[in-house]
């Protein structure tokens, strides 16, 4: 059984050892506290609580999609900018599942695919022949738009 704290050795090459003696992060000075942030790194890496890796994980979840949406002939800007949309906002919500509060902290993250997301539809709206699947979906967009701005 494991006391509080356990005490380690290991051998290191010296890149290894020149790699660990560089990690800067939270004060880290000693080689004990160095190894502990290394251990803290990669756990983030791993966690869902990495934007990186729970973008990953999303988007592994609509490749299958976004595979089969590039064999067809049709391309649309709306079809894509959803796609985007959801692998980034899925990694998003799962890299902030455990911040307390949760709202300030899921806006910040989900906020760049959010502005994309709408780049994209004021494009939708904004061109004459958009790239759509169907044109009554730009249609649709464009007279939606309309009202919510002239309100």
């Amino acid at each position: 059984m494991l006391n509080k704290s356990q005490s380690i050795s290991a051998r290191l090459s010296a890149d290894d050892y020149a790699y660990l003696m560089s990690i800067d992060r939270n004060g880290a000075v000693t080689q004990s506290e160095k190894v502990r942030e290394l251990i803290a790194m990669a756990r983030e890496s791993v966690g869902m609580h990495s934007f990186a890796r729970a973008y990953i994980a999303s988007a592994e979840a609509v490749l299958p999609i976004k595979a089969r949406y590039a064999e067809e002939d049709n391309r649309s800007l709306l079809v894509e900018a959803l796609l985007e949309l959801l692998a980034e906002g899925a990694a998003a919500v799962q890299s902030c599942a455990d911040e307390q509060p949760l709202a300030p902290q899921l806006e910040r993250k989900s906020l760049p695919a959010i502005e994309a997301f709408l780049e994209k539809i004021l494009l939708l709206a904004l061109q004459d022949s958009p790239r759509t699947a169907d044109p009554e979906s730009a249609a649709r967009i464009k007279k939606q738009l309309d009202s919510l701005l002239n309100k």
